[in-house]
This record gives structure tokens, C-alpha cells and sequence, in this order.
């Protein structure tokens, strides 16, 4: 194992408890801001479970379940293998251009795949999902802390 690698490791043991908290507090604001937020700006709710459930033969359940796997333990890992250290400006902003990153890829590559059509067929919608991982990113920048 090279320097790099090792460091990467003790990187990832010492901020993996932050991340995984951060991932999960930005997934349940994500979360509620698609159910309380989202009717304000496009006139109902946004459920992420349902926009997944097609991956699971419908199963709303099964979605929830997986929206809040990848919130809470997929997204935080990767950015603190990926991004945390590698990305410019403080925590908060790192976060933001991690979930940029992977909010575009969700609208251009898994959205179309699923069925639900490139960002959402719908710009609110896309809008309304935009500021849900702006959020979720200012989350988890914050709470994974300054990159050392």
C-alpha cells in the first residue's frame, strides 16, 4: 500500500461517524423538503421513494429503503474517498459541488433510465431537486468538517 492510499484510509476512519451522521441528516432534509417544501414551489409534493420505487417492481418501501442507502452511507463514502480532500473551497462548499455532481448524473443518466425522463421531463421539478442536494451537500460538507 502506498502513502497516498494509507493516508486515504486514516482520512476515511478518522471523519467515516461525521459523514455517515451528515449523509443521514441530509437525506431526511432532503427528504422533508420534497414533502413540505417542494408543494409551496410546484404544487405537490416530491417523493424520492416513489421516483425509485420503478427500480424495485413498484415497491415504495423498497425505495425509501434505497434513497436513504444511498444518502446515508453510499454518497458520504464517496466523498470522503473522492472529493472531501480534492475539491477546492471550505466544507460546506466541497459538499455542494459533490452533490452537484452527483445530482447531475442523477438527471442525465438514472432519471432517463428509470423512466422518469431527462431532469424530471419537468424544470420546477428539477429545480425543486437542485436545491434538495444544494442543501444535502451543505450537510454533509459541514458536518465531514475541513479537509486536513
Amino acid at each position: 500500500m502506498n502513502a497516498y492510499s494509507s493516508d486515504t484510509g486514516t482520512y476515511i476512519k478518522s471523519h467515516l461517524l461525521r459523514a455517515l451522521l451528515g449523509g443521514f441528516a441530509g437525506t431526511l432534509a432532503f427528504t422533508l423538503m420534497g414533502k413540505f417544501i417542494a408543494p409551496l414551489m410546484i404544487g405537490r409534493a416530491m417523493d424520492v421513494a416513489a421516483i425509485l420505487a420503478p427500480l424495485f417492481n413498484g415497491s415504495h418501501l423498497d425505495g425509501m429503503i434505497a434513497h436513504f442507502a444511498l444518502g446515508t452511507l453510499a454518497f458520504p463514502l464517496a466523498y470522503l474517498i473522492l472529493a472531501a480532500r480534492r475539491l477546492p473551497g471550505p466544507a460546506p462548499i466541497r459538499g455542494v459541488i459533490f452533490l452537484l455532481f452527483v445530482y447531475l448524473f442523477a438527471m442525465t443518466v438514472v432519471m432517463p433510465l428509470i423512466g422518469q425522463g431527462l431532469f424530471l421531463d419537468s424544470m420546477p421539478r428539477a429545480m425543486v431537486a437542485l436545491m434538495g442536494h444544494m442543501v444535502f451537500g451543505l450537510i454533509l460538507g459541514t458536518a465531514v468538517g475541513k479537509a486536513e
